[in-house]
């Protein structure tokens, strides 16, 4: 037997939407591993907190900054749009959120 649907709405309750995040973000980054392991993605992920902390996953160390020095300038160029792509759009969606969840 499967579990019921979850209710999708904020939790009202800081603490408990603290533990809450904690443990689904650990979830989210235990499933881009496998992800990454089981069908060779490529994988990076970027998670912000209510409080703006940033957590950050990849599976690429030249995704994290780590090692570079094996890229040629136009790959690192490539590499920071894409970045850029993607940061910019986690902010305009987290904006769009708190603007409707206030």
């Amino acid at each position: 037997m499967g579990r019921g649907k979850v209710e999708l709405k904020r939790i009202e309750n800081s603490k408990s939407r603290q533990v809450t995040f904690s443990k689904r973000r650990n979830g989210l980054l235990k499933k881009a591993f496998e992800l990454s392991v089981l069908c060779e993605a490529d994988i990076a992920i970027i998670v912000f907190s209510s409080t703006g902390k940033a957590y950050q996953y990849s599976n690429q160390e030249n995704l994290s900054g780590e090692d570079l020095s094996s890229l040629g300038m136009r790959e690192i160029k490539q590499l920071e749009r894409q970045l850029k792509a993607g940061i910019d759009h986690i902010r305009s969606r987290k904006a769009i959120k708190h603007i409707f969840l206030g």
